[in-house]
């Protein structure tokens, strides 16, 4: 299937988590103390919901690039970042998050998506899912519900 799907909504949470001393980088793999998110909890946790998240994130863990992303219950999505609105469609296939834009240099993807306490982190499925990744950024993005207070701060920054 080819991957005309969105551009990671990459939902991620850092706009309302404090920096602490210890940030988390993208080579911290969060899985051991994470739930994979399957089937009805995937859908429940992003139908009808706004994301606040982040992405980009430097060598000591501090995000560049911040966005929202609302899941309609409709299936339709809009991204914004920087001021700029995308408007696309998510879906759930094979237990992946997928998103496709409706804009061309909006690039697409689907995300194996694993939750700490409040947060979510999103690991792209163009890398396969290997037990040892050492040596690769883990995960493309992270999130929490518009207005929550990330509960997963010592894990995360």
């Amino acid at each position: 299937m080819p991957h005309k799907f969105l551009k990671i909504t990459l939902t991620t949470l850092l706009l309302a988590c404090p920096i602490s001393a210890q940030a988390q980088s993208q080579k911290t793999d969060i899985r051991p103390n994470a739930n994979r998110l399957l089937g009805d909890d995937l859908r429940n946790s992003f139908k009808g919901k706004t994301h606040s998240g982040a992405y980009n994130f430097t060598e000591e863990g501090e995000p560049t690039r911040f966005y929202e992303e609302t899941h309609k219950s409709d299936g339709r999505i809009s991204y914004t970042e920087n001021g700029r609105q995308d408007p696309g469609t998510w879906l759930i296939l094979k237990d992946t998050l997928c998103y496709l834009y409706d804009a061309a240099d909006m690039p697409g993807g689907c995300f194996r998506v694993y939750r700490v306490e409040n947060c979510y982190y999103f690991y792209s499925d163009q890398n396969i899912e290997r037990q040892d990744e050492l040596d690769r950024d883990y995960w493309t993005a992270r999130s929490v519900h518009k207005g929550e207070q990330p509960q997963c701060e010592a894990s995360i920054s």
